[in-house]
């Protein structure tokens, strides 16, 4: 059997047919953490035996700036690190771009 909850199941149904996203919900009912806005999810497709779906929020695919200095051999180097946010891996080539205080590399 199912814990009791202090959140309203109807009040969290009615906010998601809303279309309201997961930080407005979570404001709304004054959820505090994402561990528990995710139970209730659960725990409301369980009662409705229905799926339900939520908007993340605002969040945008942001690419994390790095920032790289030219080494004392005049060389740039970019470490595993720095190239985890893309697909790359060793061994790939680029073609390289200058232009004025601007280096473009794009992957062949």
């Amino acid at each position: 059997m199912a814990r009791k909850t202090k959140y309203d199941l109807n009040t969290f149904r009615t906010l998601l047919s809303e279309g309201k996203t997961k930080p407005d919900i979570m404001q709304a009912m004054d959820i505090k953490n994402h561990p528990t806005f995710n139970n209730l999810m659960l725990k409301l497709m369980d009662a409705d035996k229905k799926y339900y779906h939520v908007q993340d929020g605002k969040t945008s695919a942001t690419v994390k700036q790095t920032i790289v200095k030219i080494g004392k051999r005049s060389t740039l180097t970019l470490s595993a690190k720095n190239m985890s946010a893309g697909s790359f891996k060793p061994g790939d080539a680029f073609v390289v771009k200058f232009t004025k205080n601007k280096i473009t590399l794009t992957a062949v």
